[in-house]
């Protein structure tokens, strides 16, 4: 299995096809799984690379780095230690908010930027992400890991089953070592958001109509990236990659070709 040694830890990634390098970042608690449906839509395309963060999937577990500047900082080292000057990045949600941190930080390498039900430093989400960190010190992370998963399966019915059980695969896998940080809630706060202005490069926006925590941020987004492209997907909920699959893929795929 392909690992990068990236110093502190051992990056797990995955890589397929050849040509212009495609870079796909997943959720938090999620990882490269997640992507297999753009995967085999872009490999004849792109290069395309799906690297787990560290602390998910098969990536190492390392008992502290858990900010949005270590994970920008993780992609710059892999980046370079897998020799790629120049990428297209995408994101969903932390994925998103990481790469939103690449390009403030190395726009130079990006060809293009593409956030799908996004976060962003600097954009509140509200209490019930905030709380898991209090069950996680009173009750565990363990607790706290079941509390999320509780949550992000409730989305999805009978008739998304194999989608949920996907994401209980990923879910259950994770190390939950965001919480067992020693320096959780002690990073220095970081304010994407209000910097987003500043990103030049060509972007895209992808939003489920039902992800009612994260469509505000992207229209707040799309006004302050100039340029930028918003779509807002109806009857879609966070995982818009999975439950609508060939609509967004079509929908890259455009914006990619139209560059």
């Amino acid at each position: 299995m392909p690992h990068a040694d990236l110093g502190e830890f051992r990056m797990y990634y995955e890589g397929a096809g050849e040509g212009e390098a495609l870079v796909f970042l997943h959720g938090f608690s999620l990882d490269c799984r997640m992507w297999r449906p753009q995967v085999e839509f872009f490999r004849d395309a792109y290069h395309v690379i799906t690297p787990d963060a560290r602390g998910h999937g098969l990536s190492d577990a390392p008992l502290s780095g858990y900010s949005r500047a270590d994970r920008v900082q993780d992609l710059v080292r892999l980046l370079d230690y897998l020799k790629i000057e120049s990428l297209h990045l995408v994101g969903l949600s932390m994925g998103g908010a990481t790469a939103i941190g690449f390009a403030l930080a190395h726009e130079d390498r990006l060809k293009s930027l593409t956030l799908v039900s996004t976060g962003a430093a600097g954009y509140s989400a509200g209490k019930k992400f905030s709380g898991l960190d209090q069950v996680a010190r009173e009750k565990g992370v363990e607790a706290a890991l079941g509390r999320w998963k509780a949550w992000a399966l409730g989305w999805y019915k009978d008739d998304q089953s194999n989608l949920r059980s996907l994401l209980d695969t990923m879910i259950s896998a994770y190390s939950g070592a965001v919480w067992r940080d020693p320096m959780r809630g002690q990073y220095p706060r970081e304010d994407d958001l209000s910097r987003a202005s500043q990103i030049k490069v060509p972007a895209a926006i992808f939003a489920g109509a039902l992800d009612k925590m994260w469509v505000p941020l992207a229209r707040q987004l799309h006004e302050r990236v100039a340029g930028s492209r918003l779509t807002v997907y109806p009857d879609t909920g966070h995982m818009l990659n999975l439950e609508q699959p060939a609509q967004f893929n079509a929908d890259l795929k455009v914006f990619l070709e139209g560059l």
